[in-house]
């Protein structure tokens, strides 16, 4: 009712004013008296206080209503969370450790230098893969070591994709190239794991 309200006092206000217009640029004599300028003026400040005021009521509920609809719909997601098995901070949680292991990357150059595009690696622990990119003809693998230990190694590959993945206590683990010859070459790096 208030956006009505809005509408039809600023089309009165618009149409005022084209009326005070045409007839101040035809007659020579207007506004005519003192007292016609006041009511006029007076009427004016009115329709603009009427707008002004109608102007802000509709706005203070269109902000309600976002409010409300915000809340519904942070209420229906902690429903899905507690129907999914876990409070949102829980799923918030878990979804970033699988984020976190999902997006762990490495890559070689392609003019098959011994190196990987990164010396250090950091992720949540529990399981996680190392996504592995080798452009290069020469033929590379990722393997992860804990303890003097391989825990897993990839597929050798050239000039493709491979992947490793293991199961990852909190520690210190060390990814490289198990070519003979190119850890030593410098194709290795820290795996952190918290």
């Amino acid at each position: 009712m208030e956006q009505t309200a809005f509408y039809v006092i600023g089309i009165a206000l618009v149409a005022i004013a084209l009326v005070v217009s045409v007839v101040g640029l035809r007659s020579g004599r207007f506004p005519g008296s003192r007292l016609t300028l006041a009511a006029g003026a007076g009427l004016l400040v009115v329709m603009v206080a009427a707008t002004t005021t109608s102007a802000v009521i509709n706005a203070r509920d269109e902000q309600k209503l976002r409010n409300e609809e915000a809340a519904a719909e942070e209420q229906a997601t902690e429903t899905e969370a507690e129907e999914a098995g876990g409070s949102p901070k829980q799923l918030e949680q878990q979804g970033a450790a699988e984020a976190g292991a999902a997006g762990l990357k490495l890559s070689a150059p392609q003019d098959g230098t011994l190196a990987f595009d990164t010396d250090a690696l950091e992720a949540a622990a529990g399981k996680l893969t190392i996504g592995f990119d080798n452009p290069a003809a020469i033929e590379h693998d990722v393997a992860i070591e804990g303890a003097g230990k391989e825990i897993a190694k990839s597929d050798l590959v050239s000039e493709g994709t491979t992947e490793v993945s293991a199961d990852l206590k909190p520690g210190e683990y060390t990814f490289y190239c198990s070519v003979p010859g190119h850890r030593e070459g410098g194709m290795q790096g820290t795996l952190t794991v918290e």
